[in-house]
Formats: C-alpha cells, sequence, structure tokens
C-alpha cells in the first residue's frame, strides 16, 4: 500500500482543524466498520454440518479485521502528523 503523504497546510487551502476533522471521521467509520464486521465474524454454530470449514473462515475473517485495524491506526498517526505539522 503507498504511504499517506501530508497535505500542505495554507491560506489557500482546507484548514488544519478541517483537515484533522476529516481523518477523524473516517477513524469513526472504521470503528464503526469493526464493529459490524465484529457482529459478523464467522460462529462455530454456522458451521456444526461443515466443522473444518470454520476455523478457516474464522482465519479469512480476522485478517479482515487486522485490515481494519491496521488502517484505523494509520490514519490516526495521519491525523496527529498533521495536527503537529507546521508547530
Amino acid at each position: 500500500m503507498k504511504p499517506l503523504v501530508l497535505p500542505q497546510v495554507s491560506l489557500n487551502g482546507t484548514s488544519r482543524n478541517v483537515l484533522v476533522e476529516q481523518q477523524c471521521d473516517v477513524m469513526q467509520a472504521l470503528e464503526k466498520l469493526r464493529d459490524a464486521m465484529s457482529e459478523a465474524a464467522p460462529n462455530g454454530r454456522d458451521y456444526q454440518f461443515r466443522p473444518a470449514e470454520f476455523a478457516p473462515a474464522r482465519d479469512a475473517w480476522d485478517e479482515r479485521m487486522k485490515i481494519i485495524h491496521d488502517m484505523r491506526k494509520e490514519i490516526e498517526a495521519h491525523a496527529i502528523a498533521i495536527q503537529e505539522s507546521g508547530n
């Protein structure tokens, strides 16, 4: 994945506060997604007649949950960097 690039805060662009708020909005959306994915995670009772498939289903879901977790951490670091840029 390509690294995030800090925006240039200037009088002609979006204010630092709005840029940070936008990143916070993304983090909140990712948290909602994480919560929804947790609710939808594979459950053993749904694989009772195919028990060998439960572990791979759970592992695949966990990989996707990790992507969301890592993305949220990256966006948070990006928001902090925006906030601290120019200080």
